[in-house]
């Protein structure tokens, strides 16, 4: 199936690599908060940094990575199996080269040749890190196997985000991994504050997601992409909804009491769960599905700069 948007293209075109940009939703920076966090983790740890440099200076590399070949297999799939089309085919403009293949704007061929290329830059990336830091090789490379091959499985192969709960199991663990895995690779240990952090800040990623779903209902639906906003009925996903706005919550509470964070610092998370709340009010009592998702990013934003200062100053 392919769309037409012989009316719609500007006269003048906007450089091919923008495209890509738009293909592995490069635009979308709220990954990078983890090297901030990461950063912050390891200051207020005290962790020594005696040959992480490298490493840390391509952290940032490896999270572009993995939500960039995500995201573009993605978009493969949903171009391909027609949700995409049906979902934005119909867009004006700017809103449809957000999705480049329905623009017309890359071909398929160019698309998987951006993911192969992404892993491929990203593989040598590990060997880096893992020569920086001193660990085995081999070792670094079957973890990263294991990471960016379930990054795949989003929508390629097992295509995760097709069956329900697949796309939160997915996001909520790839948001620990991230979080977890590099402090693990440079101070040697795991802490229950990095892991719920990992936890809380998943839940975060989740709720603009949910709304993503909602807004994409029917053409998912059409195509057979079973996401819990497609096979619950619609008070039923609200429901679902406000309960991960509650998780959200309880993990905040546990990363002040399990978590090593100060109680005094807690105060600098209380914007995030209010504006988690109006953006609940928009999604499901308002019904501006499309706004909810939108502020969801800028809850992301809050929520990070918050958790960031919380931990320096604990």
């Amino acid at each position: 199936m392919t769309v037409s948007t012989e009316a719609a293209n500007p006269a003048r075109p906007a450089p091919k690599w923008t495209n890509y940009v738009q293909l592995g939703k490069l635009r979308v920076y709220h990954r990078l908060y983890h090297w901030i966090i990461l950063l912050a983790l390891l200051y207020s740890d005290s962790v020594s940094l005696h040959g992480a440099i490298p490493a840390l200076v391509l952290v940032p590399l490896l999270l572009l990575s993995i939500q960039s070949s995500a995201c573009a297999m993605d978009d493969i799939m949903g171009f391909r199996d027609g949700c995409d089309i049906a979902n934005y085919g119909a867009a004006d403009y700017p809103t449809m080269i957000r999705k480049p293949l329905v623009a017309g704007l890359l071909t398929v061929r160019q698309a998987v040749g951006f993911v192969v290329t992404v892993v491929t830059v990203a593989t040598l990336a590990v060997v880096t890190t893992a020569l920086s830091l001193g660990i085995n090789v081999l070792l670094a490379l079957a973890v990263w196997a294991v990471v960016i091959g379930i990054a795949l499985q989003y929508s390629g192969g097992l295509k995760l985000s097709y069956v329900p709960g697949g796309l939160e199991l997915f996001i909520s663990g790839l948001t620990v991994v991230v979080t977890v895995i590099p402090y693990l690779m440079i101070a040697h240990t795991v802490t229950s504050t990095a892991v719920l952090i990992g936890l809380l800040t998943g839940s975060w990623f989740l709720m603009p997601v949910s709304y993503g779903n909602v807004a994409d209902r029917a053409g998912d639906g059409a195509a057979h992409r079973r996401t819990m906003a497609v096979v619950l009925n619609p008070q039923t996903f609200q429901v679902v909804t406000w309960l991960l706005y509650g998780y959200s919550i309880v993990l905040t509470v546990l990363l002040f009491t399990v978590g090593d964070l100060n109680p005094l610092t807690a105060p600098l998370l209380l914007p995030v769960v209010v504006m988690h709340a109006v953006q609940h009010y928009q999604g499901n009592v308002k019904g501006q599905v499309r706004k909810a998702m939108k502020f969801g990013f800028r809850c992301i934003d809050v929520g990070m700069l918050g958790l960031t200062a919380a931990i320096l100053l604990s």
